[in-house]
């Protein structure tokens, strides 16, 4: 994760949704089923958190893309 990522809520969230996608259908990648499980709870964990830091600076009542005016 670079450090533009995580200064930005907002691409954090879309490479956590990204991430969480690769990892749901990449099963065959993980030495095991009990693997693939853990790994895609870390990504949907990390989805949620990000989710949540987007939610707390979107204005209420605001679309899911709309992002916070500049000031």
């Amino acid at each position: 994760m670079s450090v533009e990522t995580r200064s930005d809520p907002f691409a954090e969230l879309e490479r956590a949704r990204s991430d969480y996608l690769a990892v749901s259908r990449g099963a065959g990648m993980y030495a095991s089923e009990d693997d693939h499980r853990r790994a895609e709870e870390r990504a949907w964990d990390r989805l949620e958190r990000a989710r949540a830091q987007v939610a707390r600076l979107r204005p209420e009542g605001a679309p899911a893309g709309a992002e916070p005016a500049s000031s």
